[in-house]
């Protein structure tokens, strides 16, 4: 009986040699989605001696080891060079499991169309309260050069602004955008 547990207690040690070695907290997979490209992935998290520190991923045909079980700040930045977009605020994860995380769950796109709007340089997403680019108080949830991009952004109701080449004052195209996840939402077309 002795043996036994000794066995157990072996076992479970080599157990938890193993996850340690592996990162010491969970694994997060990424799964892409088709509406937009992915630049990277960022993970947040604070160490034990209240530093944040943050991994950057670019590749995402893996599980990526996580060194902690957090909690994880994840961010996700888009090819387009928009605004990166906080997708999970806390996660937690188990020593030894998998977390899937799939982009498409956590964010829609708007693609606007300019032929019936002013030449652009810039494109901005807002909250629909929000009183633009250029005055106080302004936060741009999501940004684009040009037409015909897809901003990601989290599901939600935003305002579409363009700043014309001309140097005029912005304008707000669009007052009430509809974003679901997962999902495309044209604009202007």
């Amino acid at each position: 009986m002795a043996t036994r547990f000794a066995a157990i207690c072996a076992g479970v040690f080599i157990s938890a040699s193993v996850a340690s070695a592996e990162g010491g907290g969970g694994k997060l997979s990424v799964v892409p989605t088709k509406l937009f490209a992915i630049e990277s992935v960022s993970v947040s998290y604070i160490t034990d001696k209240r530093e944040k520190k943050t991994q950057e991923w670019k590749k995402f045909d893996a599980p990526i080891a996580l060194p902690t079980e957090g909690p994880f700040e994840v961010i996700v930045k888009t090819k387009d060079g928009g605004v990166p977009q906080r997708v999970i605020e806390k996660l937690t994860l188990k020593t030894g499991e998998t977390h899937e995380l799939k982009i498409g769950d956590l964010l829609g796109s708007v693609e606007v169309f300019g032929d019936n709007f002013p030449r652009a340089s810039k494109i901005v997403l807002t909250d629909v309260k929000d009183d633009g680019p250029g005055e106080k108080g302004h936060v741009a949830r999501q940004v684009a050069k040009d037409y015909r991009v897809e901003m990601a952004v989290p599901p939600g109701m935003y305002a579409v602004w363009v700043v014309p080449d001309n140097g005029a004052k912005p304008q707000k195209v669009v007052e009430n955008v509809r974003v679901q996840a997962g999902r495309s939402t044209r604009v202007g077309d």
